[in-house]
């Protein structure tokens, strides 16, 4: 077994940070691992990249800036732009390293090296997210559930030596979608005639579109956030439909009731079955398993601060909204 160390950079968009921070370096454990996190002295510590790599070149560290003077601050402050991450770890890659590698070496340095980037990514996502609630009125870093990308080549070296064994560039990928999502010419008209008519679009539709955003893997894939929007735009589009679609006779009754529920499970059933005769549970169960889902850990989150491992988790909740959506635009007019 031959000592190495896995050596992995990560971009952040620009942390503010005061001067004594520079340079600065933590150990931890985690796990098994032996881990530190490593800040940048200079603008160029972190930012070197492989020749002919076609990655854009940043700096590790800028300016700041423009900041204004105050009497009781020291207003030297630098932007954090790259930061790095270290992992010991041991592995059967042959020391010296050889001229050639052949693909069973290759196969266990590379597995070497993803074992100790998992290490690395895990601890720098939590330690910006850390960053990030520390500094809330740095509204640029982005969510925190925003993990923090890779820069550069992430390698796996000689522990003595620094000499690099094997390394391994940020994952590509390609996301592929239905044409289903376009806007057409007519949907662009029916938004231009709402745009004349000075209106806004509805809250719900907005809500919803904001949940997918949330919990899209390529923008903010911040899955409690789109877990907690996806049900706020559900209970109010349920309450919405009641208020517009039960009879006049019924209306003084809903108004009450709809003061004092907010549960959308019950909203969904024993509500919709007293003011407009239609219950979700029976009429599409699977659907109304999906919502009480949704329901319960959103519930979790609001009361206890993450969601609850022992319920059962919602499946696609984001989907299972904009079905219920379909649904409920389908429900009879009773207010005539």
């Amino acid at each position: 077994m031959v000592d190495a160390l896995v050596r992995m950079r990560f971009i952040v968009p620009q942390l503010w940070i005061g001067l004594d921070v520079l340079g600065a370096r933590f150990s931890l454990t985690w796990g098994e691992w032996s881990v530190e996190i490593r800040l940048p002295e200079t603008a160029e510590e972190f930012s070197e990249l492989p020749d002919a790599y076609s990655s854009q070149y940043l700096p590790s560290l800028t300016q700041a800036g423009p900041v204004f003077a105050e009497p009781d601050r020291d207003v030297r402050t630098a932007a954090l732009v790259l930061f790095e991450v270290t992992v010991e770890t041991v592995t059967n890659f042959p020391f010296p390293k050889p001229a050639d590698l052949s693909e069973d070496l290759r196969q266990v340095v590379e597995a070497d090296l993803r074992a100790g980037m998992d290490v690395a990514q895990e601890v720098a996502g939590l330690f910006v997210r850390h960053l990030r609630a520390a500094a809330p009125h740095q509204t640029w870093l982005g969510l925190s559930a925003h993990k923090p990308r890779q820069y550069g080549i992430a390698q796996i070296e000689y522990r003595d030596s620094g000499e690099r064994m094997f390394g391994l560039g940020p994952t590509q990928s390609v996301t592929m979608r239905s044409s289903r999502i376009r806007v057409d010419l007519d949907d662009v008209a029916a938004i231009v005639s709402e745009v004349r008519a000075h209106e806004e679009p509805p809250i719900t539709d907005s809500l919803i579109a904001d949940a997918w955003h949330l919990d899209d893997a390529e923008t903010a894939n911040d899955q409690d956030r789109a877990l907690l929007v996806a049900a706020i735009a559900a209970e109010v589009r349920t309450k919405q439909v009641i208020r517009d679609r039960v009879s006049a006779e019924k209306k003084a009754l809903a108004d009450l009731v709809l003061s004092r529920r907010s549960n959308l499970p019950e909203l969904l059933d024993e509500v919709l079955l007293a003011t407009i005769g239609v219950s979700l549970r029976k009429a599409d169960a699977d659907l109304y398993g999906r919502v009480k889902a949704l329901s319960e850990q959103r519930n979790a989150i609001v009361h206890r601060g993450r969601r609850n491992p022992r319920l059962k988790q919602p499946q696609m909740p984001t989907q299972a909204v904009s079905s219920l959506f379909e649904w409920l635009d389908g429900l009879p007019d009773t207010s005539a």
